[in-house]
């Protein structure tokens, strides 16, 4: 597979538009927050958001954008380019990342019912350590107007026992949705 390395994107053009482009073809509207606010972030310095790019020996195939909350990572988005998609790298990515952050993750996928696609993202976290909090209603808020908001489901990794998956899902409502209710 090669050398498989993940780097902080912080804001280099050039990367950044890889990123951009990957980012659009790979999630739908109601998915992905407008590409303004994410560059938004990325210029806070008081945020807790990064986006880490994905290379094989130098080259960009990837990028998983996070959430650092201290007691445990968000993973807002992973995409792996369709062309080297089927040969372990989003695998070994997703591992090098749960592995670097030496605490729980946790993201969304969409329910299983939504499809085959669906079905198979969660068997993909599934068997990279990733377990399904089922028996937890969550919804992704809209990411804007006129955009829906999307049943989800929770996945996380490394959670361990103290923290509660009700405790996670708020944290991520209010400070990466802006939703303040309790």
């Amino acid at each position: 597979m090669g050398c498989l390395e993940l780097k902080n994107v912080i804001l280099d053009q050039h990367l950044l538009s890889r990123v951009e482009e990957l980012y659009y073809n790979s999630f739908p509207p109601e998915e992905r927050r407008p590409w303004n606010s994410v560059k938004s972030l990325l210029k806070r310095e008081d945020i807790r958001y990064k986006i880490e790019v994905i290379q094989q020996n130098g080259k960009f195939v990837g990028f998983i954008s996070s959430w650092d909350f201290g007691s445990f990572c968000y993973v807002e988005h992973f995409a792996i380019e369709s062309s080297v998609r089927g040969n372990g790298i989003g695998a070994a990515a997703i591992s090098q990342f749960v592995a670097k952050s030496q605490k729980g993750v946790v993201l969304e996928v969409e329910l299983p019912q939504c499809g085959e696609m669906a079905q198979r993202r969660i068997g993909f976290y599934s068997r990279n350590g990733f377990d399904v909090h089922a028996d937890f209603e969550y919804v992704q808020p809209s990411y804007g107007e006129g955009l829906p908001s999307v049943p989800m489901l929770l996945m996380s990794a490394n959670m361990g026992d103290d923290l509660k998956i009700s405790v996670v899902a708020k944290t991520i409502l209010r400070f990466v949705y802006g939703v303040k209710k309790d």
